[in-house]
């Protein structure tokens, strides 16, 4: 099917929509049958000794040659026409040289509908003038009985065949010219499908966003308020006391509000820089991103040691994006080291990844607080925090999950209220 689509249409031949690209092969096919109808009469019609019709069947030949080439060559107008002018003569022809007794002249119709499939709906106008002109010679040639070539009388069995022939290659016409309506039709259909799947996404992400940019202005003000509020608060004390611990206690508590304040602006920059930049993938050392990340958590604070556990070999490469996979370890690990339960003996996070046949896996996992299981359902969302005491913004697994899924990975994870948690993110390859 390949090298008869190259022998239509060039291969390197560029033609602007599927449709016209459609249409070109059109002519091809139709002007390979009819080289294929004329060549078997010429050889037909030889061998019964029936003379007066070859010119008429070279004649076909010939246009049905040229309008191959001229298609090919990219001149599709010019092919079309070519084709339906040569195909009109030669049924007008042969239907009056037989006074409509092969009959021949039920390829006026199969012509009419092939005008409106080759040219299309902004060209219609030239398909109905072909009908207007098959209707008027068939009319013409019925009424009168005028035929251009010489009257001839033709035995019982060839006038059979030829009314057996004529319905065979006229139902492959047809049957070539409603499958490309018909494909064209479908393909249409598909690409409506999709645009309206594209539209619906895109107001679905429209929704989304100015869902999340409501809440956003909401929970940021709130949380950029608070510890502003607070630090204002505790400067005003400071100011109204000589006592050195209560000064030493007020600038302790403006650190901390500092530090929640600094953490918050962080998690904003690292939400709008994953909406904003396309992802960047290069081949990385995970361990190093890891141990990059973990210094920069060192200072975290906590009210005792956390032992933290790497198990990821020093040659572990991965092609993915380094600033967001930094992303989505350091709300993780950082999630653990803050949330670490300080009623057991010793608290531990450990840290995992390896490449799996479905792709890289990362896990972390802690012996924390955990988390109460009326609450797992919801924690992925915008500044859901699960209690009224937590300590982050309530952005950072909201902004694993929307990162994680720019990089068209997935998250799951495992928590259980007072034993600790664990987190699992796939990314492809």
């Amino acid at each position: 099917m390949t090298l008869l689509r190259h022998i239509i249409v060039r291969k390197d031949l560029i033609i602007p929509s599927d449709s016209d690209s459609k249409r070109a092969l059109l002519v091809g096919y139709l002007s390979l049958l009819c080289m294929a109808i004329s060549s078997f009469y010429l050889i037909y019609n030889t061998i019964l000794s029936i003379e007066d019709s070859l010119f008429a069947y070279l004649l076909l030949m010939t246009g049905s040659t040229v309008s191959l080439l001229v298609n090919r060559k990219g001149m599709h107008m010019l092919g079309k026409l070519v084709f339906l002018i040569t195909v009109i003569l030669i049924v007008f022809l042969f239907a009056s040289q037989s006074h409509f007794e092969t009959d021949t002249h039920f390829y006026y119709i199969i012509i009419s509908i092939s005008a409106f499939a080759l040219f299309g709906y902004q060209q219609r106008w030239i398909a109905i003038a072909v009908t207007g002109i098959t209707v008027a010679l068939f009319i013409f040639g019925f009424s009168t009985g005028y035929s251009l070539l010489p009257d001839s009388t033709y035995p019982e069995y060839y006038i059979r065949s030829n009314q057996l022939i004529n319905f065979v290659m006229g139902t492959i016409a047809a049957s070539i010219v409603v499958h490309l309506m018909v494909k064209l039709n479908y393909m249409s259909e598909e690409k409506l499908k999709i645009k309206q799947q594209e539209i619906t996404a895109q107001n679905e992400a429209l929704q989304k966003a100015n869902d999340e940019l409501d809440r956003f202005v909401y929970s940021a003000s709130h949380d950029l308020r608070a510890p502003l509020t607070s630090i204002l608060g505790l400067t005003n004390l400071a100011r109204h006391t000589n006592d050195p611990k209560e000064i030493e206690k007020c600038l302790l508590l403006i650190n901390s509000r500092v530090h929640r304040l600094d953490q918050f602006i962080h998690d904003i920059i690292d939400f709008s820089r994953n909406s904003r930049t396309s992802v960047q993938k290069e081949n990385i050392s995970v361990l190093n991103t890891v141990e990059s990340v973990l210094d920069g958590l060192k200072y975290s604070s906590t009210q005792r040691p956390i032992d933290i556990n790497v198990d990821i070999t020093p040659d572990l490469q991965w092609c993915t994006d380094h600033s967001r996979l930094a992303v989505i370890l350091n709300n993780l690990v950082g999630n653990s080291i803050k949330y670490s339960d300080n009623s057991k003996e010793s608290s531990f996070v450990r840290i995992g990844a390896s490449t799996s046949p479905k792709g890289y896996k990362l896990s972390v996992a802690d012996n924390g607080i955990g988390i109460p299981e009326e609450h797992l359902p919801r924690i992925f969302e915008m500044f859901y925090r699960a209690t009224e005491n937590s300590k982050g913004s309530g952005l950072g697994l909201y902004i694993v999950k929307e990162t994680v899924e720019k990089l068209n990975g997935s998250i799951q994870f495992e928590s259980v209220y007072g034993k600790g948690s664990e987190f699992t993110v796939i990314l492809p390859y």
